[in-house]
This record gives C-alpha cells, sequence and structure tokens, in this order.
C-alpha cells in the first residue's frame, strides 16, 4: 500500500494492520491452546496500540488465559541513533507473573534488537517459563543482536524510519491508525 497522509508515505493502512493483528492472535493461540496461562509483557509507548489490539483479540479468542504485566522501554529518545536502553517497571513487577507460564513481549518493532534482548534477558530471569516477542514490524536493516520475533505482522528490509500506530517522529504520530514514513526523509543512514 503507498497512500501519502501529512508528508508521510503510507506503508500499510489500518484495514491491513488490523487483519494481519488478528491472524496473528490466532497463531499464538494455537501455539499456546494448552497453557492454561499466559503472560504478556507489553513495551510502553511504543508498543502500545499494537498490544492493545494483540491483547483484545487473545482474550477474545481464549479469555482468561492472558495476565498483562507492562514495561517502559526506551532507546531512542527522540533521536534517530540507539543509545543505551532504559527500562523502567514497578516494584512489584517480578511478583505478577506466572513463574512457569510462557511469556510473550509485545512491542511496536524490533530494529537493531538491542532493547527486546535486554528486556527478554530480564524476563527470563524473572520466570521459568519460554519467552518469546511478537512485534508489528520485524525491521531487519539495522539488527545489530542476534535476536528474532517468534511472531510479526511484518517485515521490512528497508532502513525507514516508521512513524504510527505507536512508532513517533519525536513525540508525534504515534496515534495514527496506520504505519509509514516521512517522505522527506527516505532513508536513515
Amino acid at each position: 500500500m503507498s497512500d501519502e497522509i501529512n508528508n508521510i508515505q503510507i506503508l500499510w493502512d489500518s484495514t491491513s494492520i488490523n487483519t494481519q493483528i488478528k491472524k496473528l492472535a490466532g497463531k499464538i493461540v494455537a501455539r499456546w491452546s494448552r497453557e492454561p496461562v499466559v503472560n504478556l509483557v507489553p513495551v510502553i509507548t511504543g508498543g502500545m496500540m499494537f498490544a492493545t489490539k494483540l491483547m483484545t483479540e487473545l482474550e477474545t479468542l481464549a479469555p482468561a488465559k492472558w495476565i498483562i504485566n507492562p514495561i517502559i522501554a526506551s532507546s531512542y529518545q527522540y533521536s534517530y541513533a540507539a543509545n543505551k536502553p532504559e527500562i523502567v517497571k514497578t516494584s512489584d513487577y517480578n511478583t505478577k507473573f506466572r513463574d512457569g507460564s510462557p511469556t510473550i513481549i509485545l512491542d511496536d518493532l524490533i530494529d537493531s534488537g538491542i532493547t527486546l534482548h535486554i528486556v527478554k534477558d530480564m524476563i527470563k530471569n524473572i520466570t521459568s517459563g519460554s519467552v518469546e516477542i511478537a512485534v508489528l514490524v520485524d525491521k531487519t536493516a539495522k539488527r545489530a543482536s542476534n535476536i528474532y520475533p517468534e511472531y510479526h505482522c511484518f517485515t521490512m528490509e528497508e532502513n525507514y524510519w516508521l512513524v504510527g500506530f505507536g512508532m513517533d517522529e519525536k513525540g508525534f504520530f504515534r496515534g495514527m491508525d496506520s504505519v509509514g514514513y516521512l517522505n522527506q526523509q527516505i532513508k536513515l543512514l
């Protein structure tokens, strides 16, 4: 898909995003059908729109199965270069997991992979269950860590700076119901 809104080249509209999230929810429910409980870890702020849609679909398909325990993580902080990730969690974070149950980290995209690698290792140290990653976009251009999502809706090989559906440009465009990139900033170096 390729439309332009607000000088943003749209890659995926809300219809295609919602369709892919529904498919993803079906895969996750099928994969963990025999588990009574699955821990979900939405990564805020970027992952909140994707996580909300996905969690709603999961709850519809398999009610009373999902324990939600969000975390705040950021590595870009209004810049195009990844910085050392900042991870914020509540004081009782560790006790909210169902130990031994699988955990799925939910985020908007995996880019360099550094932040999600740190979050995944942190979760592995909390729970004895398996830890997986689900993202809206698997962006492979700058992968700096040997980490890949078990679940994703879209793949992107180009190094575009994505906006919309939780992804931002210096704090703006997170609330768009589509995903695109700014036209004046075609590719990042």
